[in-house]
């Protein structure tokens, strides 16, 4: 879940300032389109309906993720996969006993009535300020991350935003210079 696309390009430069000669670059571009909505039926699991990261931590490391799926931990800390804990508005790892609780669009958790902890929520502001990290999750400064007034969905994930037709046309097209450059 939350997992976004990465695509590699080259980039042909010539004739610049910075260059004598042609030089090929080559870089991967990280598609932030929103995927899929999905529910799960899990309480513990959010999604961030447009734009706008979860923060989660672990120790003195921040990272941000649209990977919503979140369990207790044994001081009921909600963490992801990796350990990292949610983050609330204000700073601080968000915690929650058993009782159960509701997420209001805001991202308000509220436990018998009472409003909680309220989940961060950060964007840059140019996509390319983050770096990905692995799986899920994007590494930036956070002297660029701005937190926003996102809408958090309780019970929902996002899936990924790989699409199968635009995976395939790429191994085609990367299979077809194959070919040509072993003809050559």
């Amino acid at each position: 879940p939350g997992y976004k696309r990465s695509v590699a390009f080259a980039n042909m430069i010539s004739g610049s300032e910075l260059f004598n000669d042609t030089v090929d670059l080559v870089s991967n571009y990280t598609v932030m389109r929103q995927g899929k909505m999905i529910s799960s039926g899990n309480s513990l699991d959010f999604a961030i309906e447009g734009e706008g990261f979860f923060a989660v931590r672990n120790g003195d490391v921040t990272v941000y993720s649209r990977q919503g799926q979140f369990h207790r931990d044994a001081d009921g800390r909600l963490i992801d996969g990796r350990g990292y804990a949610l983050q609330q508005v204000g700073g601080g790892d968000i915690a929650v006993d058993d009782s159960p609780f509701s997420l209001a669009d805001d991202g308000t958790m509220i436990v018998n009535g009472r409003p909680v902890a309220r989940v961060a929520t950060y964007a840059p502001e140019r996509a390319d300020q983050m770096t990905p990290v692995g799986e899920a999750h994007f590494a930036a400064d956070s002297n660029v991350m701005a937190p926003v007034d996102s809408k958090v969905r309780q019970n929902m994930l996002e899936a990924s935003n790989v699409t199968l037709g635009d995976e395939m046309v790429s191994m085609m097209a990367a299979m077809r210079r194959a070919e040509t450059g072993a003809k050559l």
